[in-house]
């Protein structure tokens, strides 16, 4: 059961499934629904990933930048 505060969630990624669901049948000729589902799965997790990989890239650019900040704020304030 999906609860109150995720629910708009829900919809919203229940039509971007769709969505793409519509897209692969059209443009690559799926047109099983388990194949279309499976493929837009796998096309979510890719993506997933993908921002996974560049958050935590700009996760370790802004602990640098902090860090150098921090060094920087020490060296004046000595």
């Amino acid at each position: 059961m999906v609860g109150r505060e995720e629910e708009e969630y829900v919809r919203k990624a229940a039509k971007l499934i769709n969505e793409r669901m519509d897209f692969v049948r059209e443009k690559v000729g799926l047109s099983e629904s388990y194949e279309l589902l499976a493929f837009v799965a796998l096309d979510y997790a890719i993506d997933n990933l993908k921002f996974d990989n560049k958050h935590s890239d700009l996760q370790k650019t802004v602990m640098t930048k902090i860090s150098e900040m921090d060094i920087l704020v020490d060296s004046i304030l000595k």
